[in-house]
């Protein structure tokens, strides 16, 4: 009976000296680096403005350049959470996550395939690919009728001449939509009741411009000319309505809607090369997120700049290798 007595007191000795060990572990483990469990993390409490925001990139570049990534940055942690890396929808050129985050959807710039993602509440798992008429797709954007509206182009190397349409919930194709008064289309939005579409692209005398039409039937309503512009990549309409932002390669230009004109440009990144390829807003509409790509890709920038002021509130250096597109969600 002594002996038990005296293992029991030993056992009792070695518990209370294991116990703080294991708190201490705990600690470390916990502050060892931001939660990259998952992107959709609820106990985080997530504001309007941008520090709340979940932002999808696609990085063409990036990790491995022959097949791209989306890398999912989190504004509350500062770091990228997630690294979504591609190999059928090769060197992504835009991404789109439906409302809630429970789908994502990934544009191919190298094959013109469109893969989609399912989260499986600890990551994305992979869908199924669905392959497009295109050989280049440029921008994944949803449209008023609920339909995916993808830039093609049937020549890799050239310019994207329709709309592809993917219906999200089934996957399948629906009919295409080109605009005859453009020679070559890069982008598309839409007023927020939908009976106005912005269409930026290359107009027959191959100038740059932006197009307005009625919507669902397209009728051109009104050109803008876009002077100075060499290339033009996506668009996208304030909450409100009040203007449209065209991206562009060397600044963002901005478009009243109600006057349909110039507005002024916005340049975030001081070199004049950088290209803007894609934008969101924050949950308020005050901010706009935007991705700058130096010249000859290598290193991309994210920026976040406040619309009231027009300056930048931060600045995220390599955030990617070659950023295209970039969708929010909170």
């Amino acid at each position: 009976m002594q002996i038990n007595h005296v293992n029991n007191n030993q056992w009792t000795r070695i518990i209370l000296f294991l116990i703080p060990l294991i708190a201490a572990s705990t600690v470390l483990s916990a502050c060892s680096g931001p939660d990259t469990s998952a992107p959709q993390r609820t106990i985080i409490n997530r504001s309007a403005d941008w520090r709340g925001a979940l932002l999808y990139i696609a990085d063409a570049g990036g990790p491995d350049p022959q097949f791209g990534s989306v890398r999912i940055y989190d504004n509350v942690s500062g770091f990228v959470e997630k690294t979504v890396e591609q190999d059928l929808a090769a060197s992504p050129a835009d991404v789109y996550v439906t409302p809630g985050g429970g789908s994502l959807f990934v544009a191919s710039d190298a094959n013109g395939e469109i893969d989609s993602f399912r989260w499986d509440g600890n990551n994305w798992v992979h869908d199924r690919n669905i392959e497009t008429p295109a050989a280049s797709l440029k921008t994944l954007v949803p449209g008023p009728d609920k339909l995916l509206y993808a830039a093609g182009a049937i020549d890799g190397s050239g310019p994207a001449r329709l709309f592809y349409r993917l219906d999200p919930a089934s996957g399948t194709l629906a009919p295409s939509m080109s605009f005859p008064e453009l020679s070559s289309v890069s982008g598309i939005s839409w007023s927020p009741d939908g009976a106005s579409a912005y269409v930026a692209g290359t107009a027959t005398n191959g100038a740059a411009e932006l197009a307005i039409y009625s919507w669902p039937s397209p009728s051109l309503r009104k050109t803008i000319s876009l002077p100075g512009i060499k290339k033009t990549h996506e668009v996208v309409t304030s909450a409100d309505g009040r203007f449209v932002y065209v991206m562009c390669l060397g600044k963002i230009l901005r478009i009243d809607a109600a006057r349909a004109a110039l507005s002024g440009p916005l340049a975030p990144d001081s070199n004049t090369g950088a290209d803007y390829y894609g934008a969101a807003f924050s949950a308020d509409g005050r901010y706009l997120f935007t991705d700058a790509t130096d010249p000859g890709g290598g290193e991309s920038t994210l920026y976040i700049v406040d619309l009231n002021t027009n300056s930048v509130v931060k600045k995220v250096d390599k955030i990617s290798v070659d950023a295209k597109g970039i969708k929010r969600t909170e």
